[in-house]
């Protein structure tokens, strides 16, 4: 017995550093922390290894594992949960990092406020949920100039005011020429050239503007570089072209908005007139367009003749007079924000899943682009160790250096 156990010994300590160091790159963090302590060459390996910090909401365990990896160990940090304090600023090796401001101490926003003019030289992609205002200046100051991230190429935010957006456009010294991607749950036409702006390289935006186009914006100047545009409307029967002069070298296109009770019919007539003009390198297009018609369901199939990016839609159809027409849907979604009430009873009408989207107010996400974009950062169920990540810019999967 002796013996057997001597020579499993042998084999296990002949195994090459590298060997362990992969293997542990599929365990959990903290796995890892009840690891150490098992022999000197094993805490020397551990250290090396780099981790991925995932705190789920309401989980009530011990943190305290967090602690004991060193803040360069940590490449990856998102927080769901009300933690302890964290400093942040030393976390020089991020490259990826979710925080949701609900779940953060007082002490700890704050601190976020001090990080955003700290250097994070590798942090690639940050996503915050829950901005409160009082972190809008730091923030997007941080974010426009790209000073304090300069490997940033993906940002996501949700704002939990999104009027007097506040921030110092006269300080801004420098534009931010590394990011790439910019999704936002809400915008406003009033700053929408200032963002431009001070994103001169932005391939992708998703945004959602709740109100209608301002006169100013035949002032604001166009945007060469994004590629990719995805926005949610208030009123895309005159605000559609009016934004798509912005962007003329768009590739792919999504629009998501309500029509009322105006034709469909006549809405995708001018839709298709103006696109090919507009928009000569478009090469996707996609919609999610409500409305309460008083048409007939033939115009379907005419609205598919009318351009080859029309060929994919279809009529879904809600409670009473309730329609959308989509591209990429297949249910409708039922009590959406578009929906009008109707005569006939509900209980008429069959249940439906429920689909939402990460530019409405709900919190449930529909759209799986946004859960691909994180899945990227994870290796495995628990994401140690490189991986691939979505380039904006070149609008594919890249390894992450």
């Amino acid at each position: 017995m002796s013996d057997s156990l001597s020579t499993n010994q042998l084999r296990l300590e002949v195994l090459p550093d590298e060997l362990f160091l992969e293997i542990f790159q599929y365990v959990d963090p903290i796995d890892l922390y009840n690891i150490k302590g098992l022999n000197k060459r094993i805490d020397s390996i551990i250290k090396a290894v780099k981790v991925n910090i995932v705190v789920e909401e309401q989980e009530y365990y011990d943190l305290d594992y967090i602690s004991s990896f060193a803040p360069t160990q940590i490449i990856r940090l998102e927080m769901y949960s009300s933690t302890p304090s964290l400093n942040l600023h030393e976390m020089t090796e991020l490259r990826s990092l979710t925080l949701n401001c609900n779940y953060l101490w007082q002490e700890q926003s704050e601190q976020i406020a001090k990080i955003v003019k700290i250097s994070l030289p590798r942090l690639e992609r940050l996503v915050i949920d829950n901005v409160t205002h009082d972190l809008h200046e730091p923030l997007f100051d941080a974010i426009f100039q790209g000073e304090q991230f300069p490997s940033l190429t993906i940002c996501r935010l949700s704002l939990t005011h999104h009027y007097n957006l506040k921030f110092n456009k006269k300080q801004l010294s420098s534009t931010n020429n590394t990011l790439h991607c910019l999704i936002i749950d809400k915008w406003n036409y009033f700053n929408l050239d200032f963002l431009l702006h001070q994103l001169p390289h932005l391939r992708r935006f998703e945004t959602n503007f709740e109100e209608s186009c301002i006169s100013m914006i035949d002032l604001v100047t166009p945007h060469l570089a994004i590629k990719n545009l995805r926005v949610t409307l208030n009123d895309p029967l005159y605000d559609f072209e009016k934004l798509l002069k912005l962007t003329p070298n768009l590739a792919r296109l999504r629009v998501r908005g309500n029509l009322g009770r105006n034709s469909v019919l006549n809405y995708f007539q001018k839709v298709a007139e103006f696109l090919p003009t507009l928009l000569p390198l478009l090469q996707c297009f996609d919609c999610e367009l409500y409305c309460y018609p008083f048409e007939s369901r033939e115009s379907e199939s005419i609205i598919r003749q009318l351009h080859t990016f029309f060929r994919k839609i279809r009529c879904l159809s809600g409670r009473g007079r309730n329609q959308c027409h989509t591209t990429d849907l297949e249910l409708y979604p039922f009590n959406n924000k578009y929906e009008e009430s109707s005569p006939r009873s509900s209980f008429m009408q069959p249940s439906s899943t429920h689909y939402y989207y990460s530019d409405e107010s709900d919190d449930v996400r529909y759209d799986h682009d946004y859960d691909e974009d994180d899945e990227a950062w994870v290796r495995n169920e628990y994401g140690n160790g490189p991986n691939m990540y979505w380039d904006a810019e070149s609008d594919e999967w890249c390894p992450l250096p």
